[in-house]
């Protein structure tokens, strides 16, 4: 497994400290979820599908986490953070959370960041890859995601959850923070291998964000 990537932007103890307790309250807060879904998905799950790219939307990454923890615990999972300032503290957070982020973005890290997740999954992790960020714009998805894909050879899996009572923030992305015993409507869309549909990442990229966007209340 890569090592963890180093970045100019270092967390104090006490910014650590404050994570900590965060994701302790975030993991209290997920507890009161309610997910549910359809014989669809349970087929799924059922299945146990190979390590895969796990794509989803930007504005769901309050609910995923929280969604994977508590059903596939046994699966590892890493997560593509931007290089910035503030995916040092994402980064960091998620991490308590049992995940593993691997730091790169558009002009950042982004060749060597790619190459960190197509190792991780080749060594039986999941990826997750979140297409619309990490700037957006909203459900657009950009091509690196079905990329990674390509090059692992691995079954790409759409993800989407659609809380019934939510907030939203006033940010680029509208991102979402689930009431507090609201239901997680899960929808899942298991593509299989990208390479089967094609292997024009842009014109895969356009055919995913149709069938994910079709899967998104938004």
């Amino acid at each position: 497994m890569p090592e963890n990537p180093q970045t100019p932007f270092e967390l104090k103890w006490h910014q650590r400290a404050l994570l900590t307790s965060l994701a302790w309250l975030m993991r209290l807060w997920g507890r009161t979820l309610r997910f549910y879904w359809g014989s669809d998905v349970q087929a799924i799950m059922d299945r146990e599908p190979p390590p895969s790219v796990i794509v989803l939307w930007h504005n769901r990454l309050f609910i995923a986490p929280l969604f994977y923890r508590r059903y596939f615990r046994q699966r590892r999972l890493a997560n593509l953070i931007s290089a910035s300032k503030d995916g040092a503290w994402f980064a960091a957070f998620v991490k308590r959370l049992g995940m593993f982020p691997v730091r790169g973005s558009q002009g950042k890290r982004s060749s060597q960041a790619v190459r960190d997740l197509i190792a991780l999954n080749r060594s039986g992790a999941d990826v997750a890859v979140t297409p619309d960020g990490s700037r957006g714009p909203i459900y657009a998805m950009k091509p690196g995601a079905v990329a990674v894909a390509l090059k692992t050879g691995a079954p790409i899996v759409l993800l989407s959850l659609n809380p019934s009572r939510a907030w939203r923030l006033k940010s680029w992305d509208r991102f979402i923070i689930p009431h507090p015993f609201s239901r997680i409507e899960v929808r899942v869309d298991y593509v299989g291998q990208a390479s089967a549909l094609g292997e024009d990442a842009r014109e895969l990229a356009a055919v995913l964000q149709e069938r994910l966007n079709a899967m998104t209340e938004v």
